[in-house]
């Protein structure tokens, strides 16, 4: 058991890779050629679509792979899970394009900026089509790894050839959200290709109201998640200029990079494997819980000092010499590479193994709505600086307030 989780996690890690050390191979090229306004663009609009993305998703990366792992895999039942969840996959996508088309005749903003926001749906429709937690339940983790550096390889060749002048910003996220597709469609027939007798169901209502059913906690959750991650850059766009928003979206762009890279193939690799401890023994499950929360303290807070130690030298060489405004903000940054550690090993790897979903909901939907309010404030008044700070604060209080009911809880039961 312990090999095959190494297996995924590194695998998983790869995957990841194919997800951001990708575009930061094409982001010292992209920041140079689009600059500051532009660029800022193409974060605004590339956010919103991760709202989107969220509501398509609808948390079935958590609650589908725990379907999956702890079911008995059989080819009937795989189908039903894969047919349930993409079918609601397909109306939560049709819901959010109606929600964008709102924003752009009713918002101003959204408006003008209507164009880049169209070209950015192929990242909804891709989401909606993936069918990666099939993959993951079954700890099958180097498919999807495969599949995300081949489709992720090509988008990066893609930009290089077709991102030449500040206009071509319009089609940055175009291209990466193709590859998006590309992945979700791959990965399809290679379910159907390996799993014998999978197979997609027809519409069953009763199925597709219980897998939303299951997951609503979870969206909320991973939904305030986003809003509290990722609020400053659409709210920068709506209280800063495009430079100050471009000079803290090169700054966060690097923690968001590292942050994911680290935590999204732990929650793939690592939910499957301590939701069986819990199953075997609670008191295993902590001790493998502790083992990897010192591991991955350890390990981030080095990452932390070195980022701001070499942000005087990572910015000027990743983004340009348009970006040495960034150099501090990157530098504030940094510890919430070693914050983040608690906040996901107490909620992910936490109180969702123990089923305390609620409880996750309320914490996150309480710092979602906290940071909603602390980031208007902070960015109306310090703007740039402002929005690092709510960033600061709200994965502080997280982490604290994840770890207070996670001992709650284990004490509890």
């Amino acid at each position: 058991m312990a090999a095959n989780l190494t297996r995924n996690i590194s695998y998983l890690s790869l995957s990841q890779v194919a997800n951001y050390a990708f575009p930061l191979v094409t982001i010292p090229y992209v920041t140079r050629v689009l600059g500051p306004s532009s660029y800022a663009l193409t974060e605004f609009a590339g956010i919103i679509m991760v709202y989107l993305v969220s509501v398509v998703e609808f948390g079935f990366y958590t609650t589908a792979t725990r379907k999956v792992a702890q079911g008995n895999q059989s080819a009937e039942e795989l189908s039903e899970t894969l047919s349930a969840v993409l079918s609601a996959k397909m109306g939560l996508m049709l819901f959010s394009l109606l929600v964008l088309t709102a924003l752009i005749f009713l918002v101003p903003k959204f408006n003008v900026n209507a164009e880049v926001l169209a070209l950015s749906i192929p990242f909804v429709i891709g989401a909606s089509l993936n069918p990666d937690f099939l993959f993951l339940g079954m700890q099958k983790a180097p498919l999807i790894a495969l599949a995300n550096v081949f489709m992720k390889g090509l988008a990066t060749a893609s930009i290089f050839i077709f991102i030449n002048e500040p206009k071509d910003y319009l089609w940055l996220n175009f291209i990466n959200g193709s590859a998006s597709i590309g992945i979700a469609i791959s990965l399809l027939i290679l379910a159907f290709k390996r799993i014998k007798g999978l197979r997609f169901l027809a519409w069953n209502h009763s199925a597709v109201k219980s897998i939303l059913l299951e997951s609503r906690f979870i969206f909320i959750s991973n939904f305030s998640t986003r809003v509290y991650g990722f609020i400053s850059i659409p709210m920068g766009g709506f209280l800063m200029t495009p430079t100050q928003l471009g000079i803290f979206a090169a700054a966060s762009k690097l923690i968001n990079v590292g942050q994911n890279v680290l935590f999204q193939p732990l929650h793939g690799a690592l939910l499957p494997h301590l939701a069986a401890r819990v199953k075997e023994s609670k008191l295993n499950y902590l001790k493998e819980h502790r083992r990897f929360l010192l591991l991955l303290a350890g390990g981030t807070a080095v990452l932390s000092l070195v980022l701001i130690f070499l942000a005087p030298w990572f910015i000027p060489f990743i983004f340009g010499e348009q970006y040495l405004d960034a150099i501090p903000l990157l530098q504030w940054l940094a510890p919430m590479l070693f914050i983040g550690v608690f906040a996901h090993l107490y909620l992910q790897q936490g109180l969702l193994i123990l089923s305390k979903d609620k409880v996750y909901m309320k914490i996150v939907v309480s710092i979602g709505l906290f940071s909603i309010l602390l980031n208007y404030l902070l960015i109306s008044l310090w703007q740039e600086k402002g929005a690092v700070m709510a960033r600061l604060i709200t994965e502080t209080l997280l982490a604290l307030l994840a770890a207070i009911f996670f001992y709650k809880t284990y004490a509890n039961d």
